[in-house]
């Protein structure tokens, strides 16, 4: 059966009032969350400037003809299957062409990305009512741990999660997504958590883990793509996710 999504909080507070009784009991549902799961790439940071640059490298070293349209749909999933499926690079090519990204990456292309507005704010937030705060990645831990250090902002999360450099063992969303819940220990504790993030991969690895997900619209997907996937909250921007949790 085809999973439907719970309808969006930003519906539910902006076109459809709900009455006293329900909107306690939907605040309160909101306040049992105590585990906040954050996406980076389009969610935290738009990274699109270092990674369309990067992108660029491969398409010239490799002769190839894509649009930034084409480099957006890869802003998300493991650079491997976006190669694969993009690109159309040969299984032969691919770890090649992962080396010819990341040597441009890896000095200048990770820290072409700015913070989106209201993000300092809400985590902030979050955590000043005792929340705690993590990231969940397919982008390399490594890279986004020296990202977050570089941009200051390091400090406010308790733990940052993300694919290993090889992507062979943390590949996939829900892989990242387990690794954070395990190491923190909170595997046992899922309904007390909640992945955000911007994409389709981000809901649908939340869901395979056994998380509720929250698609955020000031990333790189859009809401269709998100109610497609089946997400059970959307929000349109930080301040909105601050009203929800932050009671």
């Amino acid at each position: 059966m085809k999973r439907r999504p719970a309808r969006p909080y930003v519906v539910l507070r902006r076109e459809t009032p709900l009455c006293v009784k329900h909107k306690k009991i939907y605040n309160q549902a909101m306040q049992d969350f105590e585990y906040f799961l954050f996406d980076f790439d389009g969610t935290i940071f738009d990274t699109s400037e270092g990674i369309f640059n990067s992108l660029d490298k491969v398409c010239v070293h490799y002769n190839l003809e894509n649009t930034r349209d084409d480099f957006s749909r890869m802003i998300g999933p493991p650079l491997s299957e976006s190669f694969a499926t993009v690109f159309h690079l040969p299984e032969s090519e691919i770890q090649d062409a992962i080396k010819v990204y990341r040597d441009y990456y890896s000095k200048e292309g990770m820290f072409q990305c700015s913070l989106y507005p209201g993000v300092t704010e809400m985590i902030q937030r979050l955590k000043s009512k005792g929340r705690k705060v993590f990231i969940a990645t397919s982008k390399p831990e490594i890279y986004t741990k020296q990202i977050l250090e570089r941009k200051g902002l390091l400090q406010f999360f308790d733990f940052v999660g993300g694919a290993d450099f090889e992507e062979k063992v943390r590949c996939e969303k829900v892989d990242v997504i387990n690794y954070v819940l395990s190491v923190n220990r909170l595997s046992g504790q899922k309904e007390k958590c909640l992945m955000l993030g911007d994409r389709n991969y981000d809901i649908k690895g939340a869901h395979k883990a056994g998380l509720k997900a929250a698609g955020i619209l000031w990333g790189f997907g859009g809401r269709k793509e998100l109610e497609e996937a089946g997400a059970d909250f959307i929000f349109e921007n930080p301040e909105e996710i601050q009203d929800a949790f932050c009671k």
